[in-house]
């Protein structure tokens, strides 16, 4: 998930939606944030695996969240300084980039044709779009757009969306 000086209930609600998909499909799954104001560009890559509390609701998962934040280490996370071009090219060079976008492709034909590939990253926004610059940096890195729909959604509505089409095609 990509944006500047997000809002902690944004991120604690995408931490919640993708947590209980852990035990529903047999992958690694991890959850990585992309702070992109200027005086931030960093990425916190969360392993789900990690998370030392069962989440079961909101404040559940705040309190994680906060935990994660204060000592990101003892939850075998890790903050790291990058530019969003840099963390895209990484991503790409270990994964299959799909960007989440209104404008996209299908996700229910885009899926069965990713879904057996050894590694996925699904980049979406959390309440903005990314930016032009953000956009065909995804797109010379091959990543293939892909749309839940014409309407915007939340971010940890599209996590939920884009789990159920993958546990369904695994």
């Amino acid at each position: 998930m990509v944006g500047g000086q997000e809002r902690f209930d944004v991120l604690s609600r995408c931490l919640l939606n993708l947590y209980p998909w852990k035990e529903r499909m047999n992958i690694d799954i991890s959850l990585l944030f992309y702070f992109s104001h200027p005086n931030e560009n960093k990425a916190l890559n969360i392993p789900i695996s990690s998370l030392k509390t069962t989440l079961q609701n909101e404040l559940d998962s705040t309190r994680e969240l906060i935990s994660i934040i204060s000592d990101p280490t003892k939850y075998g996370c890790r903050y790291e300084s990058t530019s969003f071009e840099d963390l895209i090219i990484s991503l790409a060079n270990q994964s299959i980039l799909c960007y989440l976008s209104s404008h996209g492709n299908s996700l229910d034909n885009t899926i069965k044709t990713i879904q057996n590939e050894n590694s996925l990253c699904f980049v979406l926004g959390s309440q903005y779009d990314l930016t032009e610059e953000q956009e065909e940096r995804l797109s010379n890195e091959g990543a293939i757009t892909i749309s839940v729909g014409e309407k915007e959604y939340l971010a940890s509505h599209v996590i939920t969306i884009i789990c159920y089409y993958l546990s369904k095609n695994l």
